[in-house]
């Protein structure tokens, strides 16, 4: 089946996809100086834009952060996107992230999953920062139980097509339980209450519970909301002034090259899509 999709596609080169991306991440943009929302390049997106001065050349993929009062109004707002973009969350799908993806309905993409493979719409990343304890040891465990949530909540949604034997038998088992405790709810429920102490407004420090597990990155939020513009892909946008604090705390020595066998992407696929579909669409998992 993969092979007769294949012929029926037209795949976009990643030149192609880089151009999309950041054809979304442009209006994004103009979206936010409209609405007077902030935001900063994130993780990769953000290395691209000190290193390369746009994309990492092998990277497929990007990353962004708002303060989380700027993420929740992003929320708050959505319905005045344009009609062929969409936010896609744990709140409005069945996506098991804790953050956003800002979507495009005019290009399919495919990427490997967990349970399979995943398509849905071409997106954008969207990770809110939080304010946190400035006990970098309580927002270990703080970030280590959503991370665990995030988990038992993949468990409950995950797709069991493609398993055989006694791996879809364990699967099936774990996920049933999971679900019988109601992860979901359970979820956003603690999101709630860990974001809400200390809160983003009273917080010294800043971070983010989602995203990588080892991304326990902390810091000033001072700087953090001190705005900066780096080049990326020819136009100026908005950075956390930290950035190099940031990138380190993440990458080490980020200005070195990693090796070849090193530079990792999300293997996505993407093509045009024939009959771009409603921003209210769900977030699919599909098996081919």
């Amino acid at each position: 089946m993969d092979k007769l999709m294949d012929e029926e596609r037209t795949y976009l080169t990643l030149d192609e996809v880089h151009e999309e991306l950041l054809n979304l991440l442009l209006r994004f943009d103009a979206f936010c100086k409209e609405h007077n929302l902030r935001y900063s390049l994130d993780s990769g997106t953000l290395l691209g834009a000190v290193r390369h001065k746009g994309f990492i050349p092998w990277d497929d993929d990007i990353d962004l952060n708002m303060p989380r009062p700027d993420y929740d109004r992003l929320l708050k707002i959505a319905n005045y996107l344009p009609t062929d973009l969409c936010v896609i969350n744990a709140s409005n799908s069945n996506f098991t992230g804790g953050f956003t993806k800002l979507c495009t309905s005019n290009i399919r993409a495919q990427e490997p999953s967990y349970d399979g493979v995943m398509e849905e719409m071409l997106w954008i990343d969207i990770f809110p920062t939080d304010g946190v304890p400035e006990n970098s040891e309580l927002f270990r465990k703080s970030k280590k139980r959503i991370q665990r949530a995030l988990k038992r909540n993949e468990w409950a949604n995950i797709n069991l097509n493609y398993e055989r034997g006694a791996r879809k038998v364990i699967k099936t088992i774990f996920g049933w339980l999971f679900r019988f405790q109601n992860p979901k709810s359970r979820l956003l429920k603690l999101i709630d209450e860990t974001i809400a102490c200390p809160g983003y407004e009273s917080a010294k420090r800043v971070g983010c519970f989602f995203g990588a597990e080892n991304g326990l990155w902390t810091l000033p939020k001072s700087a953090y909301e001190k705005t900066v513009y780096l080049e990326f892909e020819g136009h100026m946008l908005p950075c956390m002034s930290c950035w190099d604090e940031f990138l380190t705390d993440l990458y080490g020595d980020y200005m070195k090259l990693p090796s070849e066998n090193d530079r990792q992407t999300h293997c996505l696929k993407a093509w045009r899509a024939r009959a771009p579909k409603s921003r209210f669409m769900t977030h699919e998992r599909i098996i081919l």
